[in-house]
């Protein structure tokens, strides 16, 4: 009956937010004459088809940017997507790199100029062309919801003070430690466990929560907290061994435990109790996901990004012709 009212209650605070969306500032701005004589040529599929969650969003916002076609391209790397860009008539392949694990494919890193990562290991790498690839959220979905999502977060009283869900598929001792620490701690109200719900409500139980907990999945940087920048939330987590597109900071951005989670509990009471700490971390989240982590930014990084390391390249063909 508890978990019925609450329930009530998150559906009658989500039908009473109102959108209220920060416009749209580019933090990397490509070259107006560069942009204007560029291209991108997309595969029409993908070496692995669950790909798409990935680069979908990322195809759209470069889209918005440059123009782009779609042609059947080769993929032959596992957990790689190859495009091509075209600048002033020269074609270049550039790699995605998806996969959960923060090796790289040493084939695939000598034949292209750049190689974006998105578990880009914060030891960084031999290859100075591998740059952070960032990440995204679960499901495009999120920005049709951010607006009202944020207004529920700001305007409407908690009902948790810790929240998360997390599936025990990856990393399931980890996960299984951190709910056995929270349900454990009769001073918090704490909700999720080892279950799923659906996307829509899972966004809303996040913004009516204090404190997010994130934990490593299949790889240490996950949809889930991706959904937490974009919501802006308390995000409270082991430290991440792979780093994205932006740099994060320790109790600015995000809060940090022991890797033990020793710490779990009484940092997440400490934070519950704190409403002006609590509320910076959220501030900054919001930010980092605005200036840095929106599929519409990390376009413009990726074209920033590109020009950067083909620059030289293209000031050498142009001195040939």
């Amino acid at each position: 009956m508890l978990q019925t009212c609450k329930d009530l209650a998150v559906e009658a605070a989500w039908r009473l937010a109102r959108p209220a969306g920060p416009p749209l500032n580019y933090s990397w701005s490509p070259d107006s004459d560069w942009a204007a004589s560029a291209r991108i040529i997309w595969p029409t599929r993908y070496q692995w088809a669950p790909t798409r969650k990935w680069v979908e969003p990322l195809r759209r916002a470069l889209r918005r940017l440059i123009p782009l076609e779609s042609h059947d391209l080769p993929q032959p790397y596992p957990g790689i997507v190859l495009f091509d860009l075209v600048v002033a008539g020269t074609s270049t392949t550039i790699a995605i790199d998806c996969s959960d694990k923060p090796t790289i494919n040493t084939t695939c890193v000598d034949c292209v100029p750049v190689y974006f990562k998105m578990q880009y290991s914060s030891r960084g790498y031999p290859w100075p062309h591998v740059v952070p690839g960032g990440f995204g959220p679960a499901d495009s979905s999120v920005y049709q919801f951010l607006p009202r999502l944020r207004a529920l977060a700001s305007r409407a009283a908690p009902i948790f003070d810790v929240y998360g869900r997390f599936g025990l598929q990856f990393a399931s001792d980890l996960r299984r430690e951190a709910i056995g620490r929270l349900a454990d701690a009769p001073e918090i109200r704490y909700a999720g466990g080892a279950g799923i719900v659906r996307y829509s409500r899972f966004l809303r139980e996040v913004a009516m929560s204090k404190v997010c907990i994130n934990l490593p999945g299949n790889g240490d940087l996950c949809f889930r907290l991706m959904d937490y920048f974009a919501v802006g939330a308390c995000i409270i987590g082991p430290k991440l061994e792979n780093t994205l597109n932006a740099p994060l900071v320790d109790r600015v951005h995000i809060v940090y435990t022991k890797d033990d989670l020793s710490d779990l509990v009484p940092l997440c009471r400490q934070y519950v109790e704190d409403d002006r700490a609590r509320e910076a971390i959220r501030h900054n989240a919001r930010q980092v996901f605005d200036r840095f982590l929106s599929s519409d930014q990390l376009a413009a990084y990726y074209l920033h990004e590109c020009r950067r390391w083909l620059e030289p390249v293209e000031r050498e063909v142009a001195a040939a012709r």
